[in-house]
Order: C-alpha cells, then structure tokens, then sequence
C-alpha cells in the first residue's frame, strides 16, 4: 500500500468516526428526551423524585464501561446467574465453585465465576477460591433492580428509571422501577425471595403505592420459578377483600397463561418461569390488546389445540 492510498484510508476512517460521533450524541439527546417524558408522566401525576438510580449498593462499579454493564446484563438474563449471584452475595466473603452448585452444575458455576472475574467485579485470591471486589455488598436486590429497568431499556425501548423515592407520599417506601412504555407508565415492585418469604403486608404496600402513582399498569415481578397461584396469589385475593369486601368481585385475580396471573388486565403478577423478558412481553401485549380492543377490534390469538 502506498503513502497515497494510506492518505485515502485514513481519511475514510476519520470520516466514519466523526459519523459514528455524531450518531451517538443523536442517540443521547433522544434518550435523554424520551427520559424527560418520563419525568413529565411523573410530574403530571403531582409527584416530585427525591431519589432515583443509586448506585451504591449494586456489584458493579460507576466506572465500569457500557460493554461491561452490557455484558452483565446478558448474563442477568439467565435465571442461574441470578440465583447464583445471590449465593455469592450471601457468603460475605471468600466463594469456591463448589459451594455454589445449589441452582447450577459446577462446570456452570467456574464460568460465571471466570465472567465475574472478566469483568473486573471478583477477583481470584488463592487456588480455586475468589472473592468479590464490592465487599460492602449485602443484597441482590438494587442489582435485580437495575436489571429489570435496563430490560425496559433495550427490549421495550422505553425510558426506565430504578430505586425511585418521592417526597411526601403517603404510602412511603421505594418505587422499585418506574417505566414509561408506550406512553403509560409501568410500575414494577421486585420480589427477590421465594413466595413464602413474602408477607400480605407486602402485597399492601405494593398495592398503597400503586394508588399514590396511579400508573397505567403495575407489575408486581418475583424471580422465582416457583408458583405464584399457592400463596402469592391468595395473598392478592386476601388484600383485595379487605380492602373494597363484596365489592372485591370487581378485581377477580385471573390467570393470563401458566404462573401469570391479572387483575382486570392493569395489574400483573409475574415469576421468572421460561423467560423474564418472554413473561414482561406477554403481559405488556395482553394490557395492549384489552386497552385497544374497543378501539380497533383486533380478533383475539386462535386457542391452541392440545
């Protein structure tokens, strides 16, 4: 190649670099407009954030890279790296594979130490033996959380924001991701631990926020494969009694498919049974269907035969 065509090239690609610049800060500005709409929702609802986003309490730094934060997010995706990163999280200090085969084989549970490790988020400190860099961390929780906001992100393409707090609500507490989809705002309260670990109180809560916001649809999301209909279920129909009594019957808790569950197609229970993203889908379409049905009648998916 000669000192011409070398010219030529480097021209191309410094061309290419100055689009590729000019792509992202368009990309930018419109996340940043479609973060304000959200922020507009929100305040149109008469509610002012005191809090949103921490960044204190997850198991990766505030350095770490987009490509990093990417790849942490495809391997939340998987239903064993989560259980398996609450293990890790749990031990407090020093993890070995072996003691981490409860929800993966060992072969499984090396890989995503060696990806924890890749990731500048564990380091190893003896044969066999590895530890996490933010010893401080104690929960999955705020982790899960972000997760659930950046599939909102890149799956739904909407604006989410994660560990949200309000000034002056009546009903207190955390807003765990607040999205704006569509145009409506979703409120998704996280649950972490399996349906027994879980008290009616919670579902009170959940269900007080839900009426400070006032969101077009809620979600309350267990990452758990277990069922939902034994016990979390019955804390909803329970809740929802002794709430409105008799007048109850105007919120019946219906079973969209397997362990998804509706009331009147506004408030979805969601566990992590074949796919998180696959189950978010599911119900985000069935709330899209029944808003628009009168509108535009859409003939309903034909029953499977079985």
């Amino acid at each position: 190649m000669d000192l011409k065509e070398l010219r030529k090239e480097l021209s191309e690609l410094k061309e290419e670099m100055k689009e590729l610049r000019e792509g992202l800060v368009r990309l930018e500005q419109e996340m940043l407009g479609r973060e304000e709409e959200l922020h507009r929702a929100i305040k149109a609802r008469g509610m002012q954030v005191h809090r949103r986003d921490p960044g204190d309490d997850l198991i990766f730094p505030s350095e770490a890279s987009p490509e990093e934060r990417t790849s942490l997010y495809q391997l939340l995706r998987h239903y064993s790296f989560r259980l398996f990163l609450r293990d890790v999280i749990s031990t407090k200090d020093a993890f070995r594979a072996e003691g981490l085969v409860r929800y993966c084989s060992l072969e499984i549970a090396q890989q995503y130490i060696s990806s924890l490790c890749e990731l500048k988020l564990a380091e190893a400190i003896g044969k066999g033996t590895s530890r996490l860099l933010n010893r401080s961390l104690s929960s999955f929780g705020p982790t899960l959380e972000w997760f659930v906001a950046q599939m909102f992100q890149r799956e739904f393409a909407s604006p989410a924001i994660y560990g949200v707090r309000f000034k002056e609500t009546h009903s207190g507490g955390d807003y765990d991701v607040i999205a704006l989809w569509e145009g409506w705002i979703v409120y998704v309260e996280i649950k972490s631990s399996p349906p027994r670990g879980i008290e009616r109180g919670e579902i009170g809560s959940f269900l007080a926020r839900a009426t400070d916001l006032l969101p077009d649809i809620a979600f309350l999301f267990n990452d758990t494969q277990l069922r939902m209909k034994d016990k979390v279920v019955l804390m909803f129909e329970e809740e929802l009694y002794e709430r409105y009594g008799t007048s109850s019957d105007r919120f019946p808790v219906q079973r969209l498919v397997d362990e998804l569950f509706h009331i009147n197609h506004r408030i979805y229970i969601v566990n992590s049974k074949r796919d998180v993203v696959t189950n978010f889908n599911l119900c985000l379409r069935d709330f899209l269907f029944h808003q628009r049905a009168d509108l535009f009648p859409i003939l309903p998916p034909p029953r499977r035969l079985k």
